[in-house]
């Protein structure tokens, strides 16, 4: 059976733009802050071995003292980034631009988070 060279370009093409498009932990690295509707929020920075939250007012002024976790991250393909936390647990992130997220938090919820710009 001879297979058309327009379908193995397209199939190639298919590949590699699921390589292109996978993410990469280090795409999340930095600051995100989920803003509540009474105009506060929650900063969470994501690091190479680690995450850090804290709440902030709506000026973005830090309310407490940063809750820091050691994780690994594992690429789950496409958007799709798994945190493990030290000692058990997890999240998973999704990426849905350059500048928003989606953190899921079993047992918790889904948190919409945008990027912090310096």
């Amino acid at each position: 059976m001879r297979v058309s060279p327009i379908l193995l370009g397209v199939a190639a093409a298919v590949a590699l733009a699921g390589v292109v498009h996978a993410d990469q932990p280090a795409a999340i690295f930095g600051k995100w802050i989920e803003k509540f509707p009474d105009g506060n929020g929650m900063v969470t920075e994501f690091a190479d071995a680690s995450i850090s939250s804290y709440p902030v007012d709506r000026d973005g002024r830090p309310l407490g003292a940063p809750t820091r976790m050691t994780v690994t991250y594992d690429d789950l393909g496409g958007p799709m980034i798994g945190v493990s936390f030290e000692g058990g647990g997890g999240a998973i992130v999704a990426r849905k631009s350059q500048d928003a997220i989606t953190l899921d938090l079993p047992g918790v919820g889904a948190h919409e988070l945008a990027k912090v710009k310096p």
